[in-house]
């Protein structure tokens, strides 16, 4: 199986970073308290899961469309099945569930295709960077269009053909950045969906994927903020001032781009040290842990703010 290009490219730019470094005394200490837990199974109550065709649009929107929900003045939510108010991730997730469960046409190829701003707000209400959703909703029915269904666009063996697939089709999963002369890609969302889409169907039919262990963490907003919180992430003073004070990380900039190579290469560290504790897990089942842990949690520091539409 090739070599993950986003594994070798993280550890690359962590050689020569001077805005983020890796404290391995933290690496440890927070191996062990994940080594006392699980990965969460997949969510059913939050996340759609029923007809495969559906099922499969449903999963491809959600994580086209999963990024960066924090701009705006006021927090977004989506009230949730009690009556909850959800932000972030599980209001994505959840607004669109709604809809595959009482307005499946949504997600017809043809619809996605001609979405509009009032379309996509019937079902996801204001949420942050509208118009740059309404313009990948399109982008997702018209790669629908061309491959005829979402069945055969996800037909294939294992992760890396379908990171592969939907980096050269969808141009808004096509997330890597030049640093010091390389690119360096993430493929955040891409890698996600293969992790979402073995969830959702346990491992069976279309998440029958071979190459799990191929992923990669998910460099985001959370698990960077979670990994400083523990020690594993040390920045730079400035960096760090920057970031307290909630001003805006370029897209892009060595500093966002450091964050994020840390983020992986620290899951990398997280999975060596706990096969050394006798636990066997993923770094995508990593990321799983890291991410929920950090839900409903008080952190000390904020997130980096970077306004960008690949996370």
């Amino acid at each position: 199986m090739v070599t993950n290009p986003v594994r070798v490219a993280a550890r690359w730019a962590m050689e020569r970073a001077c805005w983020v470094s890796l404290d391995r005394e933290g690496v440890r200490k927070l191996a062990v308290e994940l080594s006392r837990r699980e990965p969460n199974p997949w969510s059913r109550e939050y996340h759609f899961v029923g007809e495969e065709e559906l099922t499969l649009r449903y999963l491809l929107l959600l994580d086209a469309l999963n990024f960066c929900f924090w701009p705006g003045k006021g927090r977004w939510y989506v009230e949730g099945p009690r009556g909850e108010k959800l932000d972030g991730y599980y209001a994505l997730a959840y607004g669109l569930k709604r809809a595959a469960e009482t307005s499946p046409e949504f997600f017809k190829p043809e619809h996605l295709a001609s979405a509009t701003e009032d379309s996509l707000r019937e079902v996801l209400g204001e949420i942050p960077l509208l118009p740059e959703r309404v313009r990948i909703a399109r982008e997702v029915g018209n790669v629908l269009l061309r491959f005829g269904s979402a069945h055969s666009f996800f037909s294939v063996k294992g992760c890396p053909e379908l990171v592969e697939r939907v980096t050269a089709h969808l141009s808004s999963f096509r997330d890597a950045c030049l640093y010091r002369g390389r690119w360096v890609p993430f493929y955040k969302r891409a890698q996600i969906l293969c992790s979402d889409v073995f969830g959702a169907f346990g491992g069976k039919g279309p998440g029958n994927l071979d190459g799990l262990d191929w992923l990669t963490a998910f460099a985001d907003y959370k698990l960077p903020q979670l990994l400083r919180a523990h020690g594993v992430l040390r920045l730079h003073p400035a960096l760090a001032a920057a970031i307290d004070a909630k001003r805006e990380i370029p897209a892009g900039s060595d500093e966002e781009i450091e964050i994020r190579a840390a983020t992986v290469q620290a899951v990398e560290l997280l999975v060596e040290e706990l096969s050394r504790l006798g636990r066997e897990v993923k770094a995508f089942e990593v990321d799983w842990m890291l991410w929920n842990l950090s839900q409903g949690m008080e952190l000390p520091f904020p997130y980096h703010r970077t306004i960008t539409i690949f996370y």
